[in-house]
């Protein structure tokens, strides 16, 4: 207790709050700030690099490109037509790839009028087949994702003497 203005704004004993306690509740709280801190960083951290482990260990194949054509969406008409455009499809790409005795067609999309060099039929590219999409490995620009559209399976002689 310490002398100075009460309650009351009257003089006598006034109740002193506790230097301590205060002290004890900033420290608590840079303390949970610097660890929820450290904690998101180090999610982030290896949240990033899981994602980058996961992009290089993906096995690559040798498949052939079969053909490369531009996309043309169909329109129908399912009812109702609203005032938002249709999603840009403008400059996108089917392209078939055969990889073993599947083919498979994949779904290129770009910004841009661009279909990187290596789909051209008849070309031999690396081909990393996944559950909805197909990595191919682009000389020079690393990875170039396709979403497969469809699987077909080729009914060659080759690969009927293989299964």
């Amino acid at each position: 207790m310490f002398w100075g203005r009460g309650s009351k704004g009257t003089l006598g004993p006034r109740p002193i709050v506790s230097v301590r306690s205060s002290i004890k509740l900033c420290l608590t709280e840079v303390i949970v700030r610097r660890i929820s801190g450290l904690a998101i960083g180090c999610l982030l951290i290896f949240g990033g690099s899981a994602v980058l482990l996961n992009a290089s260990t993906r096995q690559f194949q040798k498949a052939v490109v079969v053909c490369a054509e531009k996309y043309e969406p169909s329109m129908p008409h399912h009812g109702k037509f609203t005032d938002a455009p249709a999603p840009s499809s403008e400059y996108d790409a089917n392209v078939s790839i055969r990889l073993n005795c599947t083919e498979y067609l994949g779904r290129y999309k770009s910004a841009i009028d661009y279909l990187p060099g290596v789909f051209v039929a008849g070309q031999s590219i690396d081909v990393s087949p996944e559950k909805h999409f197909l990595y191919v490995n682009v000389p020079g620009n690393g990875e170039v994702k396709l979403r497969i559209v469809r699987r077909d399976p080729v009914a060659a002689d080759s690969c009927k003497a293989s299964h």
